[in-house]
């Protein structure tokens, strides 16, 4: 109880239950590919969003360049590139990168035979890669490898893909995020001293072969780190926890491929947070993510009776929860935030306190806090300071969460009134 004056104020806290809705939060969750070719069209090209990819806000975008194997791309290609680009950032889908060289697992065939010319092309396309970087949530690969994915290609020795990321990172003057296929290769990157100094903070993984075999096919290896060594796959516990330390606010994510036997939800989850998933293919492998929806999750709270697909789907990314609000010496609030999703938000955001009386607001207070810190599987204590009592007296308190850069809505995963959840209220 807080008194002022004759008066007796009391904080009450709101109802701080959990929901298990989907969130439909930026930079994570389910997403559709969508395959386009920059050799000019010969008839005009509708783009259009994919059914069942309405609600998602991810897309990754396959842009096949193999017509310029031996050529610079031309200017109807760097055209036809930026107007697919422009139609997704308009559509608000945040896009996930890969230009390839084969769409056919004929990597070696078909890119060129020069690394010098795979240097041009990046330098090409970075400047519509700088255009919509905000709209970027990542680029996955070097261009070269059967789909792009990095294998099967002559330019996956070390020298060469330091010399490839290195031009790619300068294209694109380290606007976003890049992705190698394997946490092996990234170690061979920043291992050596040629790299980019800067390339160590952007540079994630991506992994289109989860749960396909023990080894995800061929992402880890066998061997432990000490038989090894650092520049070779490690076994699949070891990489795991390896992903767990060093991708800390990065973007991962890929397929799930159906295995022998099939990963149930469960132990799919376990991995995913150790892997900080942050996006999945919502179509590919049908017959893996059939399998979970055809599971249903049996534990106490909001989560009883969804599917695992469902389960999954909700937890890819980050995933904010309040657990609690204190008043603390009449002078601070204590709210708890958990972050139950398998990875972190890799944007800057901003936290603010709001006041309102009879559905006016009153003030808002932005909170000292990153909310890129607010680490996967552990709570954050906020603690803010107060206003005078009078000021509060009688108030309604809220917490909203935005992306800085364009004012997204970040929700969080109680039950919220609108772009805010409520903390409670003095009376």
């Amino acid at each position: 109880m807080w008194n002022e004056g004759k008066k007796n104020m009391r904080f009450r806290k709101a109802d701080l239950r959990e929901t298990s809705e989907a969130l439909h939060n930026p930079g994570c969750g389910w997403y559709h590919v969508y395959t386009f070719s920059a050799a000019p069209p010969r008839r005009e090209e509708v783009f259009y969003l994919a059914v069942g990819g309405e609600s998602e806000q991810l897309v990754l975008l396959l842009i096949d360049i193999g017509a310029f194997q031996q050529q610079e791309l031309s200017e109807e290609a760097l055209s036809y590139v930026e107007s697919v680009l422009r139609f997704f950032q308009k559509n608000d889908r945040k896009m996930i990168l890969r230009f390839v060289y084969d769409t056919e697992g004929k990597g070696a065939e078909r890119e060129p035979q020069s690394i010098s010319l795979v240097k041009r092309h990046m330098w090409q396309l970075g400047g519509v890669v700088q255009q919509y970087a905000e709209d970027i949530l990542l680029m996955q690969g070097i261009f070269v490898g059967n789909w792009g994915e990095m294998h099967g290609s002559k330019f996956l020795y070390q020298k060469a893909m330091v010399d490839l990321l290195n031009t790619l990172y300068q294209a694109t003057e380290g606007s976003c995020h890049l992705a190698v296929r394997t946490p092996a290769q990234w170690r061979s990157v920043l291992s050596s001293a040629a790299a980019e100094p800067a390339l160590e903070n952007i540079l994630t993984v991506f992994n289109d072969g989860i749960f396909g075999s023990f080894t995800d096919l061929g992402t880890y290896g066998m061997a432990n780190r000490q038989e090894a060594g650092d520049l070779n796959p490690w076994s699949r516990e070891e990489e795991l926890c390896w992903q767990s330390e060093r991708l800390k606010g990065k973007p991962n994510g890929g397929e799930a491929l159906w295995g022998n036997p099939p990963v149930g939800y469960e132990q799919a989850a376990e991995e995913m947070q150790k892997m900080r998933l942050s996006y999945l293919n919502s179509v590919h492998d049908s017959r893996q993510l059939d399998y979970w929806k055809e599971e249903t999750v049996k534990k106490r709270g909001c989560w009883n009776g969804l599917s695992g697909y469902a389960y999954i789907g909700r937890h890819l990314g980050y995933r904010f929860v309040i657990r609690d609000v204190r008043l603390i010496k009449k002078a601070f609030l204590e709210i708890t935030v958990e972050n139950c999703g398998f990875a972190e938000l890799c944007e800057e955001a901003e936290c603010v306190l709001i006041l309102e009386k009879r559905d006016e607001t009153i003030s808002s207070q932005p909170v000292d806090t990153d909310p890129r810190k607010w680490e996967s599987g552990k709570q954050t204590v906020l603690r803010i300071g107060l206003l005078g009592e009078r000021e509060l007296n009688p108030r309604r308190l809220f917490l909203r969460l935005k992306r800085k850069k364009d004012g997204s809505v970040i929700r969080f995963a109680n039950e919220a009134d609108g772009e805010r959840v409520m903390l409670g209220e003095f009376k």
